[in-house]
This record gives C-alpha cells, structure tokens and sequence, in this order.
C-alpha cells in the first residue's frame, strides 16, 4: 500500500513539473516570436500620424544626440584651433572637407584623428573617432557650445595614454559607456575572444522608438479592423504610450545597462 502511495506520489510530482516545463518552454517561444514580430521601423513609419511631433523630434537634441560630421552638425572650432590643457596640445583643422584632431594618442605621441561623428549638441559637443576591432572612442577635448570654447574633461588632471580614463581606453569607448543611450535598438555584439564589436543600431540618433519601443504592433494594431471600429487598446502595444507615469519613464530612458 505505502509502495503504490509512493509510486502516485512521484507519479503526480513528474507530470507538474512536466507541465510547468513545457508551460514555460511554450512561454519562451511565444516571447520570442513575439520579438520577431514587433519589429523596429524607422522614424518614417511614424511621421504620416505624428507629423508635428515627428517635426518637433528633428529639431530636438534628441535627434542630435549622434550625427555624421558635417558642416551642419560639427558646432567646435577647427579652423587651425589650438587647445593646450593638461599636458596636452591638440589642434583641430579640416582637410578635404573632412574634420580633424591632432592630439595624443594611444602611444603617448600626437597623431592625426578624423572625426567620423559629432556626439551631444548642447551645451556640450563630444567626438568620436573610429579606431581597429569595431571600436569607437570619445574624445576628451569637448566643445562647450554655450560659451563657443575647447574644454577637457576631467580637467586638471595629467592622463596618461595608458589609464582607463585615457580617450583611447575603455572608460571613453562608445560601443560600451555611450552607444546604448544615443542610438536606436543598439546591439553591442562584443566579441570576447577577439577583443572586437560589431556593433550595430537600428537608427544612428535617440529616435522615436528608442523610448516607445519598436513600431509594427502598434501600426499593425492602428491599422486594423478592430481599431477602426472603435476597439481601443490600452497603451497601443507602445513601451511608453502618451501619459506615461513618471517610473515608466524611468525604466524606459534609464535602463540598467546590459550586454546586448
């Protein structure tokens, strides 16, 4: 008797943990195809029913907060510029129509540097330049665009090429410290065997859905029949709809940063 009561009872132990298995396996996928699914679409998408704040969007530091540099994005001073500070001489130029920085670099000596994006807007311009193994880094001469003038940061400290706070080091790297909060549905893709990224983004800016979240649920939910009937969905399947509590907003624009 007490061996068939064991038996029902480790019977009855394997068929609930079975069932919470494949409960949470069927969970998984069900996540996970609906990740495929709510895919990101790019500002456009978004401009045919939110043309005033799509426009609003573009004159927004938002949408300044990464660039490609050109003569309209890049606000610093490179006409022959000279900035000492710290140590450190640095002189910024054009050349071919294309933005240049002559400082230190990783091997303690001055060397030419493009400058491939402008980062930040106002009141404070950074710049980024492309180094080997995917890596972008940030310069530490800034440009303070409120009163038009070359500042460092970490000022008054003598930095040298090998600290971690260095602009060639891992404290200013882009792909880590900086990407995930300028651009659009960022993925780091860090190599740990090659010390490499290949880092890739669905817009090069802050756009739309980097606080909304990625758009075809919710214009595939605006764009059906029950939607035109009068069926109203809370939130619209958006990560942030319109009149967001301040903790959704919160989790939404100052996430834990996490490897992607």
């Amino acid at each position: 008797m007490n061996n068939n009561k064991l038996f029902f009872v480790l019977l009855l132990t394997f068929l609930l943990l079975s069932v919470g298995f494949f409960a949470s396996q069927c969970s998984q996928s069900n996540k996970k195809q609906s990740e495929v699914e709510n895919e990101y679409l790019g500002d456009a998408a978004c401009k045919s029913c939110h043309k005033t704040e799509h426009d609003q969007w573009l004159a927004s530091d938002h949408f300044k907060a990464m660039q490609a540099s050109n003569d309209s994005t890049v606000l610093g001073d490179f006409n022959n510029a000279i900035y000492s500070a710290d140590g450190v001489t640095s002189r910024f130029f054009k050349k071919d129509g294309k933005f240049f920085i002559n400082t230190q670099g990783e091997d303690g000596k001055n060397h030419d540097f493009e400058i491939k994006y402008s980062f930040g807007y106002y009141p404070l311009q950074q710049y980024l330049i492309e180094f080997d193994r995917g890596r972008m880094q940030v310069t530490r001469q800034s440009w303070n665009s409120r009163d038009n003038k070359w500042f460092h940061q970490y000022a008054g400290q003598n930095i040298l090429p090998n600290d971690w706070l260095h602009w060639t080091g891992n404290a200013q790297n882009w792909n880590t410290m900086c990407a995930e909060c300028h651009s659009t549905n960022l993925k780091k893709n860090y190599n740990f065997d090659t010390d490499s990224y290949n880092t890739t983004y669905s817009l090069l800016t802050v756009s739309c859905e980097s606080c909304h979240g990625p758009a075809k649920e919710h214009i595939n939910y605006i764009g059906s029949a029950a939607y035109k009937s009068g069926k109203k969905e809370k939130g619209s399947y958006m990560l942030m709809p319109k009149n967001s509590s301040q903790h959704s907003e919160i989790n939404t624009c100052f996430p834990v940063m996490q490897e992607k």
